[in-house]
């Protein structure tokens, strides 16, 4: 029972906020006009037919004792009742013609003032009240307007009550508008900054409460890029201080006698060397670049320009005029990385990217040997370097190339995931950027 209750109830602030506004007036406007008008129009419309079928009464005795034409005219002129006399007729019906709770009220009213033989019927704007003579031999047929049944004081007080009450709302509903907009912009920015894209433009707005969660989510955004940078920072000048040593420790290898164990040594400075290398230049890269609006076939076509030879061929397959908003030197990178790995292992590799919804997906397939179900978790972890499992860069095998690719996609918005594909039975790789 909760389960359907929640779902049928709205999702969204502002429809939320709109029922709570709108359904206490409805409910009100339903018991006023239920339980009081219901009422009050019940008893003034009694007391009307009362008014009116005393009047029948007082034409019927006066019929009774004489309908000449001057007597009808006299009583037309009093009462504003049209009266007919149908001789040498008889009731054929009684009662109601049509059984609505106005006329049945009016029944009853006739029924008061001893009104047996009567029979009610609706015409048009009129209503005729068929009497039978006190000879039994004619009838009496009278007119009136339906109108002086009815008060007009009761759809006026309803119609005001009503008109005014949808006035409010809107009303209500604009200022809701106004304060729910900056509740928007909110959630809108930390979306971006979630993507990593830029949120300067955001300025806190609206109600103490909503200013303060803006005001918060500012200075979380301002220590948390603080944190990233020093972050980067620090793995750039580590990087950087190591660099030096290296070298030197590199160059007195070279002077040395080259023995099984000096080549062995001078391989690990390399790679230690190389390590640095990645470091600094993925720290450099999160640092300097923004996000641009860029094509992402023309991305892939550098890429396949870099890696196409007569060993390897790269097949795109996707919009042409597709943009989004991307760190291009870093995407590049990442997808490079993946691009690099596929040419080790494959001979073609297959890339198509399709729009979804709200995320763009792109699949990258090659047809070499695939990577080993137990390892597919910790191919992206950094420095796993085993030959099956793909992760080297194309500058060395430091086990770096699908973990700096993933913390780009990831800096993106994005999530990328390893599979083995279905039609190639190589590696596959899924990335998802939102767009």
């Amino acid at each position: 029972m909760i389960r359907v209750v929640k779902k049928i109830l709205p999702k969204s602030i502002s429809s939320r906020f709109f029922t709570i506004l709108i359904a206490p007036v409805v409910l009100s406007q339903l018991i006023f006009g239920i339980v009081f008008f219901g009422k009050y129009t019940d008893r003034v419309i009694g007391n009307i037919s009362d008014q009116v079928a005393g009047d029948i009464k007082v034409i019927q005795k006066a019929l009774d004792n004489s309908y000449e034409g001057s007597i009808v005219e006299s009583i037309k002129e009093s009462f504003d009742i049209s009266i007919f006399v149908l001789k040498n007729s008889k009731l054929r019906k009684t009662g109601l013609a049509k059984r609505t709770k106005i006329y049945r009220i009016f029944r009853n009213s006739l029924i008061k003032k001893e009104l047996s033989d009567f029979y009610i019927k609706p015409i048009n704007k009129d209503i005729a009240v068929f009497l039978q003579s006190n000879n039994k031999n004619d009838i009496y047929k009278l007119y009136f307007k339906k109108q002086k049944l009815y008060t007009r004081i009761v759809p006026i007080v309803l119609g005001w009550g009503i008109a005014s009450s949808i006035v409010l709302l809107i009303i209500a509903f604009i200022f809701l508008k106004n304060q729910i907009r900056p509740m928007k912009r909110l959630a809108k920015a930390a979306e971006q900054f979630g993507k990593g894209i830029d949120t300067n433009n955001f300025v806190p707005e609206g109600a103490k409460e909503i200013k303060m969660a803006g005001v918060a989510f500012c200075e979380m955004k301002s220590n948390f890029r603080k944190l990233l940078n020093n972050k980067l920072k620090t793995l750039a000048g580590v990087s950087h201080d190591l660099k030096t040593p290296l070298t030197k420790m590199e160059l007195q290898l070279s002077l040395m006698p080259k023995t099984p164990e000096v080549l062995g040594l001078k391989q690990d400075v390399n790679m230690m060397i190389e390590i640095t290398r990645s470091f600094t230049l993925h720290a450099s890269e999160q640092l300097k670049e923004a996000f641009s609006s860029r094509n992402l076939f023309s991305l892939f076509f550098e890429i396949s320009k870099d890696y196409n030879s007569s060993n390897f061929c790269i097949h795109i397959e996707g919009d042409k005029r597709m943009e989004i908003l991307m760190k291009y030197v870093s995407l590049k990178r990442a997808f490079s990385n993946i691009v690099s790995n596929s040419k080790k292992y494959a001979t073609t590799l297959y890339i198509k990217f399709t729009k979804l919804e709200n995320t763009l997906e792109i699949i990258l397939e090659d047809d070499g040997s695939g990577i080993r179900d137990e390892i597919l978790d910790a191919i992206f972890s950094p420095f796993f370097s085993e030959n099956m499992a793909r992760t080297q860069n194309k500058t060395a095998n430091v086990g770096l190339g699908l973990s700096v690719a993933r913390d780009a996609i990831i800096d993106h918005g994005g999530e990328i995931t390893a599979h083995n594909s279905k039609v190639y039975k190589g590696a596959c790789f899924i990335v998802t950027l939102p767009l």
